[in-house]
């Protein structure tokens, strides 16, 4: 074989390539966790200075500590110094210890870990369940080849099909594990495609947009809502199912419709052919595994009932969350292992959300809100605020703590009558996060996949942003003056 000088120095070139890469792989890690260290006692020493010299002097000891880890969640969670779920622990642990030693505490260490079995978890618990099961029958594969079938091998009526099936799914499980569970479906047709190809970036994006634009519509989707829920319960609003997804459906059906458009115009109208020949292979199921997806299929249609219209039973959100829990590990689609597996970490988070939540309520909100007595607040600004803080801090760090944050602080600074259509733009606007690929989990799944540059999220984060926030403002504005809903 004759000598390839060129080819030679290409391979040169490759390995150095290669291993340079490594070594500024390796050296960037080393600088991310020097970096992560330094910002976390940076973050530490704001905290104890904004906290030692702005504390009012009538504060007791719980109310102090109290402002003290406000404080220092809101820049760990803004620098992500380290993991959200983290900080979730941090707060626990760190409430439950100065409630039960500090002087001034009102509420008691048993109520802060009560957090972790709030209602809120158990809704949440009940959705990764259902996503699991769905996984283990090839269910959600099984909707996606229907889909395919249905809207035909037009790469923009491909696209329409994924956001239809993500946006259903989103509905009825968390969005994280929708865009987990759609993304596996797709790679077959991405393979066939190329990772550079109009249609797979279409695709990778359209995932995790559509299961955050639809996550507006359920309180299972995203923790956000919940939250918000939350605490409009303890503000005597109740909201179920049913309520939220009526307030939430037309905002986040225009922008799914809206981003579908807008991802057409940039991607798959240059798209002429597609092979979806996939769609025709079959799943092989026995009879073990058909009869799981019966059971599976029963119990999603028996639990998304009683969400929608369990409160004319008297049954709670949480309660008719007990039912996939309970029933499929029971009949054997769920094991002990695929029970570790679950995202436990979210709940981590919602519950040091939770957490802190009801300390703020308890010991901050009395003494700030005084201040406010007599104070008229223009509601149509006040939502116009609200929303472009909630989609600001969504962009960069952790939706769930923002909404945690904004509805607590609205809480406080808010008359009764506007904590309503405030939290709902609160809860809305959480889900007009994506600019960044840290934004939302369903954009960390999709990056994951090392298919998407951050350059490619700016479609649908400059969407969410600009596009979403106006949207949400205009519909909750609509609903306050021309409808009874926020009466």
């Amino acid at each position: 074989m004759a000598f390839d000088y060129f080819d030679q120095i290409r391979k040169i070139r490759t390995g150095i390539r290669f291993y340079s890469e490594l070594l500024i792989e390796a050296s960037w890690n080393v600088w991310n966790i020097k970096t992560r260290v330094g910002i976390f006692f940076f973050s530490l020493l704001v905290s104890l200075g904004i906290t030692y010299f702005f504390t009012p002097e009538v504060f007791t000891d719980a109310q102090t500590y109290t402002l003290f880890i406000l404080i220092f969640s809101v820049l760990l969670w803004a620098t992500e110094a380290i993991p959200p779920f983290a900080v979730g622990i941090m707060i626990i642990g760190f409430l439950v210890y100065t409630m039960g030693n500090m002087e001034g505490a009102t509420i008691s260490p048993k109520e802060i870990s009560d957090t972790w079995s709030d209602s809120v978890i158990w809704i949440f618990l009940g959705g990764f369940f259902l996503s699991e099961g769905m996984r283990k029958t090839n269910l959600d594969l099984s909707l996606f080849k229907k889909t395919i079938s249905l809207f035909g091998a037009n790469p923009n009526m491909l696209i329409l099909g994924i956001i239809i099936v993500t946006s259903v799914l989103s509905l009825i499980i968390s969005n994280t594990a929708t865009a987990a569970m759609i993304l596996a479906s797709v790679m077959p047709l991405i393979d066939r495609e190329g990772k550079d190809s109009n249609m797979s970036k279409a695709i990778l994006i359209s995932i995790p947009v559509a299961a955050t634009f639809a996550g507006m519509m359920s309180m299972v989707s995203t923790p956000p809502n919940l939250i918000v829920v939350n605490v409009l319960r303890s503000k005597g609003f109740e909201v179920s199912f049913t309520q939220w997804f009526v307030l939430g459906f037309v905002p986040a059906l225009i922008l799914l419709i809206g981003f579908w458009f807008a991802v057409v115009k940039k991607y798959t109208s240059k798209v002429t052919e597609l092979d979806v020949s996939f769609v025709n292979e079959t799943i092989h199921l026995t009879k073990s595994l058909r009869l799981q997806r019966m059971i599976v299929v029963v119990v999603l249609t028996v639990t998304v009932m009683l969400w929608m219209f369990g409160n004319r039973l008297n049954i709670p959100t949480a309660g008719a969350a007990m039912i996939p829990i309970m029933f499929l590990p029971m009949l054997g689609i769920i094991s002990a292992e695929d029970v570790r597996k679950l995202p436990w970490d979210t709940l981590m988070l919602v519950a040091g959300g939770l957490a802190l939540g009801m300390a703020i309520k308890e010991l901050l909100a009395p003494y700030y809100s005084q201040f406010l007595e007599g104070i008229e607040f223009n509601v149509v600004v006040v939502i116009i605020i609200f929303a472009i803080v909630t989609v600001l801090f969504s962009n960069i760090m952790s939706s769930t703590a923002t909404a945690t944050i904004v509805i607590n602080i609205a809480a406080i600074v808010l008359p009764p009558e506007q904590i309503l259509p405030v939290g709902l733009v609160i809860g809305l606007c959480s889900s007009c996060g994506l600019f960044l690929p840290v934004s939302t989990p369903p954009n960390a799944i999709v990056f994951g996949t090392g298919m998407l540059k951050q350059k490619d999220f700016r479609l649908g984060g400059m969407f969410g942003a600009v596009v979403g926030t106006i949207v949400i403002i205009v519909w909750v504005l609509i609903l306050q003056y021309l409808t009874p809903f926020l009466k």
